[in-house]
Formats: C-alpha cells, structure tokens, sequence
C-alpha cells in the first residue's frame, strides 16, 4: 500500500543510523518507564529516524527530530493512555524546555501530534513534520504502508534494527490497558489519527 507517490529521491541508497547521541540522551531517561519495552521503542526510534533522515536528505533539524522521535509515543508508556498525543506532547514540552527555542519546541510538537495524520501536514516546517510522519507509517505498518519507500530500502532498515517485539508490544497496548473493553479503545485510538 503506498499512500505517497513514488519518490525517484528515495532510490538513493539509504543509511540505516543504529545510534545517535540524541537518541540516546533522550531515551536513556525513560529506560525503567519503558523496562521490558525499552528494545522494543528503542529500535522504532532508529527505524523511525532511518526513515525520516533519508526522506529529507539533509541533517537540518536533526537533532530537534531526534528529540520529537523520542517523544512521538512516549504518553503509551508514561501515561497509560491509547489517546497518547497530548500527554507525549506535554512531556516534550516539560523536558525539552530548556534545551529548545519556541520554534524549535513547536516542531516537536508539531511532529508528535500530527505523526498518526494521514494526509500531508501543511504549515511551519512541512518538510520535517511530513519525512517523520511518513516514517512513522513506514515503521508501524512493518512497510505496509510503504510512503513511496522503496522495499529494499525498508527491508534494510529492518534488517539493520532489530524489531524486538516492538509490533507486538503496539498489539498489546489496547487489552493491557482496557481489557477487552472494544468501545473504549476504539474511543481512545480514533484520538490519534487526523485526516
């Protein structure tokens, strides 16, 4: 399923990154929160940042998006919540403050919450919210959803960073949190996603 064009710009050979000291600095603080799923989100993190790096073909904002990749789905895990924008948006915020300007906190912000949006995002730094947003797709969907990615491309990336039970973890969420209460999470997860 491919819900972007074909992008000749992706046919370059794409870096699989399996390390970055942004990554690391602000995943490292959520180590205990995340215990058993800490592999799991780790890799996604990298997968994701693979992705988005090779979508926008340049390092502006990198660190900023490392930030925000961190962050993307840090409220399943802090908050308890399947509606998990808000609260992950929320901790960026408190945690970032410091470290960021306004513009720079409203990327993040920007990418957190428009990373489930299907359609294209339009507005302030489009290019970066948009590479990681498609990521995020690529990612979740295991290429599924392909975002004018090439398969070789994906399956490299998958290849390079372990899975670590990652999917089945997202698969887990809804009866760790509500049982088998269906309404509920349909409630919760329609939250998420934005046309």
């Amino acid at each position: 399923l491919v819900l972007a064009p074909p992008d000749d710009s992706l046919l370059r050979d794409i870096k699989v990154i399996e390390s970055s000291p942004g990554i690391e600095l602000h995943l490292s603080q959520y180590k205990a929160v995340l215990a058993k799923d800490y592999a799991g989100y780790k890799g996604h993190c990298y997968r994701v940042l693979s992705y988005a790096a090779h979508i926008l073909g340049t390092d502006k904002h990198r660190d900023v998006l490392e930030a925000a990749i961190v962050y993307h789905d840090i409220g399943l895990w802090t908050d308890s919540k399947l509606a998990y924008l808000e609260p992950s948006v929320r901790r960026a915020r408190e945690n970032l403050a410091g470290e960021y300007d306004y513009e720079e906190l409203q990327l993040v912000e920007d990418i957190i919450s428009n990373h489930h949006k299907i359609s294209p995002f339009q507005g302030s730094h489009a290019e970066a919210v948009n590479a990681v947003r498609r990521a995020d797709w690529i990612d979740a969907t295991m290429g599924f959803v392909r975002q004018g990615m090439p398969r070789q491309h994906i399956q490299k990336v998958m290849d390079g960073i372990p899975e670590a039970g990652f999917h089945a973890t997202l698969a887990a969420f809804l009866p760790r949190l509500h049982g088998w209460n269906i309404p509920l999470a349909v409630w919760e997860l329609a939250k998420i996603f934005r046309l």
